[in-house]
């Protein structure tokens, strides 16, 4: 492979050499443009532009057909220039004539077809990767290869390529002209053109579908060939379409090595900009200078008048045209402000539930990324659009000092990495991102709070139905029909049933007293439903601390029934209150824990002990709880220390 490159670089080389030194010669200006030194450095120094690049790329990328067609065309083309030389002072000037001078002039007629129709078609089909995008590029890719061929084939016998670098003789074989004509225009004309349009109409629809880097490289492939098809349109002399075909391999090697090497990016900027500005100039400017010069009999004016014309109209779209341009090629990194508005134009029009969606959209959006995934600090994915990212960019999204999760966007390529314009934006972005990550955050706590609450708030009141009506209600049912009953006693006189009415009204009072503060004690305890199980237990162990100090370990809890949460505080305030005030204890300890079917609740201490005529009460308070809900208590008190230990079945609420 190296010899191949090698040798194409070295027969480019040596056939511009050679065509230097030809004109040199003494009446090498016979020649035509082969005799102009200026010609031979400007055909030559493109050709040999190309096969340097070329061989660069084969090299570096030698499985890219890209940069072997690179050297091809520049070979082609130098030894054009070359064989141009040798046959046309061979043959018109020298004497006696060079050996072979003829076949040269022969050959030379057609090695020029290479190098102007390769680039607009074969090459755009293959570029930038090498390989065709779908496999109906090679309908179109053969076609043009087809009319490539024939039409290097066949120019050797067409006079006139001929006739403009050997205008002393016609051409040394001849085709007649009714076969000429078919090869050329019946099989060339139709195979090119027609092949060409395809490739680039197909070209402009990948630019459309692209993502970066490769929408980059498509849209710098685009305005360099625009440029050269119009200088071959336009029949643009040799010397400036060479300086445009010699930036075209420069630019494109740039596109397959490292697309942001050399500053590539404001090139293809600035090429947008100026190429849509200097179509419009033209077509402005034709558009004027006829109008005008209809109007006005004299030739210098209109000209005048139409420059002015285009300058007034055209400057003021230079601004526009940046900007479209820059939103085309690169999204919105170049104007991250527009991406922040646009991030709060979505977010303020999104549904509630969209919210999260509609902003990844936009982060999306503006930095032409594959997709994006928003992940909570509890590792939750809470959203995601696009892609499902492997491998990207993580960035961390903090409000307040605290991190509520991670922004990360994928990779456009396995190996392209984001520019600094980009991590900007995307540090912009995720400052958004992170507020509204928090946001929702609050919001679903207040929503699973507020459903805590009210089913908290539903258990109490049906609770409180129940006891005043089955408890309280009956015993003052019977204190009101025994109150009437005494009214009636007093009216007879009847003193003896009047003492024994009021016996058993004053019973009654003390059961209802009794029973109201069974109701009194049973209602759910207020911390609960400001801190939950876990908070509530915590702060009534600071409290304790003052005196004896205690530890807390807890579980993470599912949503526990209120019954169970008022059964397992109750019980720990007890269990605390009997270590402060009977158990003489240096430490104590609450561990709450859970097992996925059940909750334990274990209080120890390390005091004395305590006996059960001193905590009677408080035992069976606690006993009565746990059984009422199907639970097990066990007590188990020494003079090393006393431990609780209760434990609720639970279904989770």
């Amino acid at each position: 492979m190296r010899a191949v490159v090698g040798a194409g670089v070295f027969m480019a080389v040596a056939s511009v050499a050679f065509a230097g030194w030809t004109s040199t010669l003494t009446h090498a200006g016979r020649l035509g443009p082969a005799g102009s030194g200026l010609w031979v450095a400007a055909i030559g120094g493109a050709s040999v532009v190309w096969a340097l690049t070329g061989a660069v790329l084969a090299l570096l990328r030698p499985r890219n057909i890209v940069g072997w067609l690179f050297l091809g065309v520049g070979v082609t083309s130098a030894c054009e220039v070359g064989l141009v030389a040798y046959g046309g002072y061979g043959t018109g000037t020298a004497d006696p004539a060079w050996p072979a001078a003829h076949a040269a002039v022969f050959l030379a007629g057609g090695m020029f077809v290479p190098g102007w129709v390769v680039p607009p078609t074969v090459l755009m089909a293959f570029y930038p990767d090498g390989r065709l995008p779908e496999r109906w590029w090679r309908a179109p890719v053969a076609a043009a290869t087809a009319g490539i061929v024939v039409l290097t084939l066949t120019s050797p016998f067409d006079p006139e390529p001929h006739g403009y670098f050997f205008p002393h003789g016609p051409p040394p074989a001849h085709l007649p002209p009714a076969v000429l004509t078919v090869l050329l225009e019946g099989v060339c004309l139709p195979l090119v053109v027609l092949s060409g349009t395809a490739i680039w109409i197909g070209t402009l629809v990948r630019l459309a579908r692209a993502r970066s880097p490769q929408r980059q490289q498509l849209a710098l492939l685009v305005c360099l060939e625009g440029f050269q098809v119009v200088a071959i349109v336009l029949t643009v002399p040799d010397v400036p379409r060479s300086v445009i075909a010699a930036t075209l391999p420069l630019a494109m090697t740039v596109g397959v090595l490292r697309y942001r090497l050399l500053g590539i990016e404001t090139v293809l900027r600035r090429g947008l900009v100026y190429g849509a500005l200097t179509g419009g100039v033209i077509v402005v400017y034709l558009a004027a200078t006829a109008v005008v010069g209809s109007a006005l009999d004299s030739r210098p004016l209109p000209g005048v008048v139409a420059a002015a014309l285009v300058a007034v109209l055209l400057s003021p779209m230079r601004d526009r045209l940046q900007r479209a341009a820059d939103r085309f090629v690169y999204g919105a990194r170049q104007d991250p402000l527009r991406a922040v508005t646009k991030l709060g134009d979505e977010i303020a029009g999104a549904e509630e539930l969209d919210l999260l969606s509609a902003a990844l959209r936009v982060v999306v959006g503006a930095l032409r990324a594959p997709g994006a995934v928003v992940v909570g600090s509890g590792g939750r994915v809470l959203n995601s659009v696009g892609a499902q990212p492997v491998v990207g960019r993580a960035t961390p999204l903090r409000v307040g000092g605290r991190d509520v999760g991670i922004l990360t966007v994928a990779d456009r390529t396995p190996a392209e990495a984001y520019s600094d314009a980009e991590l900007r934006l995307l540090t912009a972005l995720a400052l958004q991102i992170a507020v509204l990550v928090r946001a929702l955050e609050l919001t679903e706590a207040l929503e699973a709070e507020r459903d805590r609450v009210v089913t908290a708030t539903r258990g109490e009141r049906a609770r409180l139905q129940h006891d005043l009506h089955d408890g309280l209600g009956p015993s003052l049912s019977g204190m009101g029909l025994g109150l009437q009953a005494l009214s009636e006693a007093l009216a007879r006189g009847d003193r003896a049933t009047c003492e024994e009415l009021l016996d058993r009204i004053r019973a009654e009072v003390a059961l209802s007293i009794g029973e109201i503060r069974r109701i009194i004690d049973g209602l759910r305890p207020t911390v609960l439903d400001a801190l939950g199980l876990i908070g509530a237990v915590r702060e009534q162990a600071r409290t304790v601390s003052l005196v004896v100090p205690v530890d807390v370990t807890t579980a993470l809890l599912p949503r526990l029934p209120p019954d169970v949460e008022t059964a397992a505080y109750r019980i720990v305030t007890e269990a605390l209150t009997n270590t402060v005030r009977h158990a003489c204890a240096r430490r104590a300890g609450v561990a709450i824990g859970w097992d996925g079917t059940s909750l334990r609740v274990v209080v120890t201490d390390d005091g004395r002990g305590v006996s059960e005529a001193a905590v009677g009460v408080g035992l069976a308070s606690m006993r009565r709880r746990t059984e009422a809900l199907h639970g097990v208590l066990t007590i188990t008190s020494t003079s090393a220390g006393t431990t609780v230990d209760a434990t609720f079945p639970v279904r989770e609420a």
